[in-house]
C-alpha cells in the first residue's frame, strides 16, 4: 500500500516508513498537491483535514480521515480501520527522513561516516539508498525507542480489539 500524508501527520509518516510503508510526506504539499500525488501514484491519502478528505472522496481518491491527534493513537486507528499492518523489521524499513529504501552496508564502509564510538559499538549498519540523503542506521538507543513505541502501539491495538 502506497501512502501520502498531509502536513498534520509528519510523525505518523515517519513511523509508517519505519514500519515499511512507502509514505510520502512534505509539510509544503498543498491540498492540490496531495490530491494530485494520490491520484497519479495510486496512493491512499491520510489526512486529519475533513475538507481535504471530502475532496478526495469526491474525486474517487482513496482517503482515510485520521481522527486521533496523537500519532500513536492515529496509527492504532489505521491498523484497526484502514488495513494497515504493522511489522517492525529493519530490513523492510524505509528511510524515516526521505522515504527511500534502506540497504545493509558493510561495517567497513561506514568508518568515518559515523562517530568512532558508534563504529566500535555496533556491527550492523544500513544506509539510505537516496544519494541526497544517505542517512546511516544502526541498532542504537534510537532503535530501542522505536521498538518501545511499536510495543506500545501493539498493546493499544490488542486492548481495543479485546474490548
Amino acid at each position: 500500500m502506497l501512502l501520502v500524508c498531509d502536513a498534520m501527520l509528519g510523525r505518523t509518516a515517519r513511523f509508517l516508513r519505519l514500519f515499511g510503508y512507502d509514505t510520502l510526506y512534505n509539510s509544503e504539499y498543498s491540498d492540490d498537491d496531495l490530491l494530485k500525488i494520490a491520484a497519479e501514484e495510486n496512493r491512499v491519502l491520510l489526512t486529519r483535514d475533513v475538507k481535504l478528505h471530502q475532496s478526495a472522496m469526491k474525486l474517487n481518491i482513496p482517503s482515510y480521515l485520521v481522527h486521533e491527534k496523537s500519532y500513536k493513537e492515529g496509527i492504532v486507528d489505521l491498523v484497526l480501520n484502514a488495513n494497515i499492518e504493522l511489522n517492525l523489521d529493519a530490513t523492510a524499513s524505509r528511510c524515516a527522513t526521505c522515504n527511500a529504501e534502506i540497504t545493509r552496508i558493510p561495517k567497513e564502509e561506514v568508518k568515518g561516516k559515523v562517530p568512532d564510538k558508534t563504529y566500535a559499538a555496533f556491527d550492523e549498519f544500513w544506509i539510505c539508498t537516496n544519494k541526497n540523503c544517505g542517512k546511516i542506521y544502526y541498532f542504537g538507543p534510537h532503535w530501542d525507542n522505536i521498538n518501545k513505541t511499536y510495543e506500545e502501539i501493539q498493546k493499544k491495538i490488542a486492548d481495543k480489539r479485546n474490548k
